[in-house]
């Protein structure tokens, strides 16, 4: 079958070189106002969020994502400290290290 499709594909005459590119020229203007609309949403998308953006209050209370984070926040400061501080204590006592030889 598939001996038969590419059997088929080879004997098929070539492609056109001329109505190629009368293809492509005819397909350009299209191509871009297609590309000038997808700017024109762009830019009003981002000018609507930017607008949105500037309604948000910063003074509003923290809610209970934002204290979850804070204290996720707090928890891994101390387990950065508690690390450090072991390692260093790790690092003090000569008793714990490994010999030489």
């Amino acid at each position: 079958m598939i001996k038969t499709m590419l059997m088929t594909l080879l004997a098929a005459d070539p492609p056109d070189v001329e109505e190629q590119q009368r293809l492509i020229s005819g397909a350009l203007p299209i191509a871009g106002l297609f590309v000038l609309v997808l700017g024109i949403a762009l830019f009003l998308l981002w000018r609507s969020m930017k607008k949105q953006m500037g309604k948000i209050d910063a003074s509003l209370p923290s809610g209970a994502d934002d204290r979850e984070q804070a204290l996720d926040r707090t928890l891994t400061e101390e387990a950065v400290a508690r690390g450090e501080r072991e390692a260093s204590e790790a690092s003090d006592d000569p008793s714990s290290g490994s010999s030489g030889t």
